[in-house]
């Protein structure tokens, strides 16, 4: 009975194995790009059941197998076979268990080259030069990086920030690297004035089942308010009316508002407000719009960012592509430092922050590969409005194994410890969520006052979870599919 059960798993495993290899040129592919596309194609089968057998005969599940996948099933081939007293004749896996670690350990050094397995970003702030100490009070704390968003402050600011992480560099003698981030085509609200009441408009109150109308920003205004909305905002994307349909959802400002569109009329559309608020909700200028249901094609590297590309390649050690969706907006960036003669030299991080690129992700990947010094972001605010937040931690999960598979080294970002950097005060989901942001090669703080005493209790969480990370079992069932 126990051969049998032992036969129809080495069967099951051979069959695994032979799903995993096909349509795959094993002879043309970069071992890290070999390895992605045999865990995609492990994925599209539900082999949950078979790792269960695996685990009752004391066999390695395959649970933390992404990145070297044909290495870990080759080994639990062999052995079935010595069990059974059969010959293996299985191939050689072209990647072995030290050589996936060795690669990832290598490709995420572009993070840092420090020991510490998972690196610390946190956002300069506009105001840091109210403490003096303030770079080399957190490079002493743990941080390994240090974030400058061109969404904000100018080229003098983001120069001056730079200096200053370099000179802290050479005083603590630590590996510090310098990221900056392209602002892209963040699409965001404009509040219209209208010719009768010129004065600015800060804010505009909403109600649920009210009208409100959008309209491409660059539209004339209206002479006053059309009595049947109880608002009407601007979009910064153009021709708005050609890229959405009735039945879309819209969101403004991270998701608190949400709305449905009823009509389009040209570049118009007609909404109808859906969230319940006591009070009512409030449209305020210069706030994110997200159009998850919609097919929103723009291209991630706007004319603004190649203006100040030049600038930033003077000092970046990490350039990171905002909503990045295709492998097109990859190529766009690798084309524009190639111009600047800096190819190769900066690394690429793509921010996954829309439905398409989490669909795009395996094509995004092997451009990454392709490139070689390069990364992802999961930049998980637009990215719970785009995919809905209950799929969240379903998605990040998926996303982060993805990237495991293909040796992509990680950020993990958004709201890490958000209420300890502005209150001091962490929450008890807050702590959780950084024992899993422990999977993730780099971890990123935004802005808060009390930074220095979150990156202590960051650092502090993260050398706990190393010793006793590895227990994690992934099961392989049949789940998201990625084009």
């Amino acid at each position: 009975m126990e051969n049998l059960f032992l036969t129809d798993l080495l069967d099951k495993l051979l069959d695994l194995k032979e799903k995993m290899m096909s349509g795959i040129d094993i002879e043309s592919s970069n071992v890290s790009l070999l390895n992605m596309k045999q865990y995609l194609n492990l994925r599209k089968h539900d082999y949950s059941r078979l790792q269960d057998e695996l685990t009752k005969v004391g066999l390695s599940s395959f649970g933390r197998s992404q990145g070297h996948i044909e290495a870990s099933i080759n080994v639990a081939i062999e052995m079935l076979a010595h069990a059974l007293g059969k010959q293996s004749e299985v191939q050689q896996a072209a990647l072995s268990y030290e050589e996936s670690h060795a690669i990832m350990d290598k490709n995420s050094e572009i993070f840092s080259t420090s020991s510490d397995k998972t690196k610390i970003m946190i956002t300069v702030p506009s105001n840091y030069m109210d403490d003096e100490f303030w770079f080399s009070n957190l490079s002493h704390e743990g941080v390994h990086l240090f974030r400058i968003n061109t969404a904000h402050d100018s080229t003098e600011a983001w120069s001056d920030m730079a200096e200053l992480i370099k000179l802290e560099q050479y005083a603590s003698g630590k590996d510090l690297r310098i990221y900056v981030d392209l602002a892209g085509p963040k699409i965001r609200t404009s509040l219209f004035k209208y010719k009768k009441s010129p004065d600015k408009i800060k804010k505009i109150k909403v109600n649920y089942g009210e009208k409100v109308l959008i309209r491409s920003a660059n539209q004339p205004p209206f002479e006053k308010k059309p009595k049947q909305y109880a608002a009407i905002i601007g979009c910064t994307l153009e021709h708005l009316g050609d890229l959405v349909k009735v039945g879309d959802r819209v969101f403004v400002d991270d998701g608190k508002i949400e709305m449905l569109i009823e009509a389009i009329y040209g570049d118009d559309i007609d909404c109808s407000v859906l969230t319940h608020k006591e009070g009512g909700s409030s449209i305020k200028d210069e706030k994110g719009i997200n159009f998850p249901d919609s097919n929103i094609n723009i291209q991630a590297i706007t004319e603004r960012d190649k203006e100040i590309l030049p600038h930033i390649c003077n000092y970046a050690n990490i350039i990171g592509i905002s909503f990045a969706q295709t492998p097109e907006d990859i190529r766009d960036l690798i084309e524009q430092l190639d111009l600047l003669g800096k190819k190769g030299q900066i690394a690429i991080v793509a921010k996954i922050e829309t439905k398409k690129g989490v669909e795009n992700l395996p094509q995004i990947l092997e451009t990454l590969i392709e490139y070689g010094n390069s990364g992802v972001m999961i930049a998980r605010g637009d990215l719970a409005i785009e995919i809905g937040f209950e799929n969240l931690a379903y998605m990040q999960e998926e996303i982060l194994d993805l990237c495991t598979a293909a040796h992509m080294p990680v950020i993990l970002a958004t709201q890490v410890l958000e209420s300890k950097m502005k209150t001091n005060i962490p929450s008890r989901a807050e702590i959780s969520d950084v024992a899993f942001a422990h999977k993730a090669e780099c971890v990123m703080l935004n802005k808060g006052e009390y930074a220095l005493e979150t990156i202590k209790i960051l650092s502090t969480i993260l050398k706990q979870m190393d010793l006793i990370f590895r227990k994690n079992k992934l099961l392989y069932n049949h789940s998201f599919q990625w084009k």
